[in-house]
């Protein structure tokens, strides 16, 4: 009696590409929801400054809100950073830098959480926040943020606070500072020139390209950094095979 039953037939699945590829998957995933929950943080509130006060202080005219935002213009304090005071010495170079920077442009605003009581203020109601400027599709570049940006450029130093809740060692280059009065070579000179002369032209003519220097320097070694990174994950997961 001839059988009705039909064979299956079996299709050999390659033992290790199926770890492979579920690795890749939960890496890739887990990039993408580390990006969006940055992302997320970092678009709590934006706009675009109105007004430089000194090194890190300044008004934005609020274009994107959040519960904590009250006003149309809000002054902004930056968390963990001290820079000169206006009426000292290095204070107006400071001011400039950030003038220079961020004047008429879209900042995005990470506000604390815990200052004020959950209000994001300080005892003089400025909102207290870690700043990002724009990249050019408008987006927030998430490093380096303006903060640590401003300590970089020998602006202001690292004050970390324990009554907020960030940590500039989350900031992207180990937290370190540098003294306020030894700003990089360049901007020195540029300042010596200034004091000696007087000023000879805008400071965004002078301060602007090499901001722009340092910025491309940075993201390149973060890209680099994240690539490597990447391209070791993925070679560690290709080598294994099966029975290993």
């Amino acid at each position: 009696m001839q059988s009705n039953s039909r064979r299956i037939r079996k299709i050999p699945v390659r033992a290790g590409s199926s770890p492979f590829l579920l690795r890749f998957l939960l890496l890739s995933t887990a990039i993408i929801l580390l990006t969006s929950a940055a992302l997320a943080a970092q678009d709590e509130a934006y706009g675009m400054v109105t007004n430089v006060v000194d090194g890190n202080t300044f008004d934005v005219t609020i274009e994107k809100a959040d519960p904590r935002v009250s006003y149309s213009v809000e002054r902004i304090h930056l968390a963990d950073v001290k820079s000169p005071e206006i009426d000292t010495v290095q204070g107006p170079a400071a001011r400039d830098f950030t003038y220079a920077v961020l004047m008429n442009k879209r900042v995005y605003l990470d506000i604390d959480e815990l200052s004020g009581s959950g209000s994001g203020r300080d005892e003089y109601g400025r909102l207290i926040c870690v700043a990002y400027i724009t990249g050019i599709y408008g987006q927030p570049l998430a490093y380096p943020n303006f903060n640590q940006m401003l300590v970089d450029s020998g602006h202001a130093s690292l004050e970390n606070s324990t009554s907020n809740e960030f940590d500039p060692q989350d900031w992207g280059s180990g937290g370190d500072s540098k003294p306020v009065d030894e700003p990089p070579q360049g901007l020195q000179q540029t300042m010596q020139n200034d004091t000696l002369n007087g000023p000879k032209n805008d400071p965004k003519n002078d301060l602007l390209p090499k901001l722009q220097e340092y910025a491309e320097n940075e993201l390149d070694r973060a890209a680099k950094e994240g690539w490597d990174w990447l391209k070791g994950q993925i070679s560690s997961s290709s080598s294994l095979k099966p029975g290993s």
